[in-house]
């Protein structure tokens, strides 16, 4: 029930993107509620001042990583549509395998180079230029998303005992936070209305806080895997509930691009026996 919950939440967070409000402060709000309620349900199972100063290092740098993973992403939606931020983004697992290539000075092995070539092909049948420069831009920036995003997974796994993922997650959204407020005077629009402000806080909460929990507490009873199968299908529900509350259109070509980078990434995961981190 956990992880079917969580796949859930995990499709919701690209339809925040819908609101019009600058991509800062949709970012800067979801990692302030998200590290005020982690801090409040136990985000402090460790003492932030034991935390030792390599540590501190490595959590600014993935703070940083992942407020542009956040910026990027939503400013996806933005231009180009739910569809196209989330499918861009789902292929982060081909990003985090070249960037596991470089640090290990190897070539990609020739299984992996296919499956990046399917990905590749996938993702062009989402760009059509003639939509104009917004749905190329949009697709740029979600290809951006995916790459800080598997940068920040690849950062963020250098930090282990003695902290716990609730207290890492906390220490990694106030960094988003604090390097975002100052931004924040120069961003509009700005979120005006109760709705909107309850929305933020909805995003912050639910979409960043609960979602890890959920996943976290899933992941002590079920399998890795299992785990993973569910947060492939993000794309899956992000599009079927922007379809449904925003009347976006599911072409052919968006079908496809779907069923070939989900299917691309499972099969690189499977390839590197790793586990799908959730979609944060």
């Amino acid at each position: 029930m956990a992880i079917n919950i969580a796949a859930v939440i995990f499709g919701t967070a690209a339809l925040y993107g819908k609101l019009d409000i600058s991509p800062f402060w949709i970012v800067a709000m979801r990692a302030g509620f998200g590290a005020l309620a982690l801090a409040l349900v136990g985000g402090f199972t460790a003492s932030l001042r034991a935390i030792p100063v390599h540590s501190w290092k490595i959590l600014g740098l993935s703070g940083l990583l992942l407020g542009a993973h956040w910026l990027t992403f939503f400013t996806s939606v933005q231009l180009a549509g739910v569809a196209v931020a989330t499918l861009t983004f789902a292929t982060f697992p081909l990003f985090t395998i070249i960037v596991e290539a470089t640090q290990r000075r190897r070539l990609p092995r020739p299984a992996e180079l296919i499956v990046g070539v399917v990905i590749i092909i996938a993702v062009a049948l989402l760009v059509e230029p003639s939509d104009g420069e917004r749905n190329v831009g949009g697709a740029v920036a979600g290809l951006v998303s995916a790459l800080t995003y598997a940068l920040f997974w690849r950062v963020s796994q250098r930090l282990g005992q003695p902290l716990s993922p609730a207290t890492i997650s906390l220490c990694q959204n106030g960094i988003v936070f604090a390097l975002l407020v100052p931004a924040l005077f120069f961003s509009v629009p700005p979120p005006v209305h109760l709705v909107e402000w309850l929305s933020l806080m909805a995003l912050g909460v639910f979409n960043t806080a609960v979602m890890l929990l959920l996943y976290l507490y899933a992941l002590k009873r079920i399998s890795a895997n299992t785990c993973s199968g569910f947060v492939a299908l993000e794309p899956v529900y992000a599009i079927a509930l922007a379809a449904l509350l925003f009347n976006e259109p599911v072409t052919p070509w968006i079908i496809v691009s779907l069923i070939l980078i989900i299917g691309a990434s499972l099969t690189l995961l499977r390839i590197e026996k790793q586990p799908l981190p959730p979609a944060v």
